[in-house]
């Protein structure tokens, strides 16, 4: 690699991590102060090197999206970062094919929204700080893969302060049963007791349990309240997920709101019954 090799490192080990990403989403993550078209040469000679390649999006505009080559991906899963030992290595358009390219660009769109908002605040979520995909054993040899876990450092000076989240990624109607499984895994590790059968397994892992952010895509704004009622009554079938929901802040909000608004809006509707005003995703 030529040039700037701790910026090619970076936008390696992003696209190693979201399968997919277009050039605006890498140049919101890595392109600092210059303009996007230094991001569009960058992977223009990655593309060169026989590092990364492209597909064409069948929207309007015929959009590029970026992944990386079995060349680029051998080469990523050298770096500490890059490292995913349970993962099958696999190029771009097959894992595309595998999770839906919408549902990789999205977890992209997402993470870009918060680490712009964490910028404009002085606060701090990184380029590599959402990792898409866990894996987290869930009890009994189940395992909970959330679309994303976010690590996000709020506050400024001795105020700062660690949060972490579990996103996911919910069409309202057609993807209803699916979203009330994730729940039900994410629950499942919520509850798991610890090895000596006192207190819970996630205790050891972090100092508090993720908050849980359900982000709906192809939702009109009218249909947001009916899309959390839906996701409230789900909860409620399941004792618990109810359960969990009652202790864990929890919330839901359009795609398009938390990428036009960002993520600290009032755009978050709360899951767990609290009712009243949508808010920030820090005040669920």
């Amino acid at each position: 690699m030529h040039g700037d090799l701790e910026t090619d490192h970076d936008v390696l080990v992003t696209l190693h991590r979201f399968t997919l990403a277009t050039a605006e989403q890498l140049h919101q993550l890595h392109g600092g102060a210059a303009g996007i078209k230094q991001t569009q040469k960058r992977l223009t000679r990655l593309q060169a090197e026989g590092l990364a390649d492209f597909v064409t999006l069948p929207q309007a505009g015929r959009a590029k999206a970026w992944h990386l080559t079995a060349q680029g991906a051998a080469v990523a899963a050298t770096f500490p970062e890059g490292r995913r030992p349970t993962a099958q290595v696999l190029d771009g358009e097959q894992l595309a094919v595998r999770h839906g390219r919408e549902h990789l660009l999205d977890v992209g769109r997402i993470h870009a929204a918060f680490v712009t908002d964490a910028r404009a605040r002085g606060e701090a979520c990184g380029p590599l700080d959402l990792l898409p995909a866990p894996e987290l054993p869930a009890g009994e040899g189940g395992v909970y893969r959330p679309a994303a876990h976010l690590a996000y450092t709020a506050g400024q000076g001795d105020e700062r302060h660690r949060l972490r989240a579990f996103i996911e990624r919910h069409r309202p109607g057609a993807g209803d049963e699916q979203t009330a499984a994730q729940l039900a895994a994410c629950a499942r590790v919520w509850e798991q007791a610890g090895e000596d059968g006192s207190g819970r397994a996630w205790e050891r892992r972090w100092r508090s349990f993720p908050r849980l952010l359900v982000v709906l895509v192809g939702t009109a704004a009218a249909g947001v309240r009916g899309a959390v009622a839906d996701l409230r009554l789900a909860a409620e079938e399941n004792p618990s997920v109810a359960e969990m929901l009652a202790a864990v802040p929890a919330g839901a909000a359009r795609i398009e709101d938390l990428v036009q608004r960002g993520p600290s809006a009032p755009i978050w509707h709360s899951l767990g019954g609290r009712g009243g005003r949508a808010c920030g995703w820090t005040e669920l």
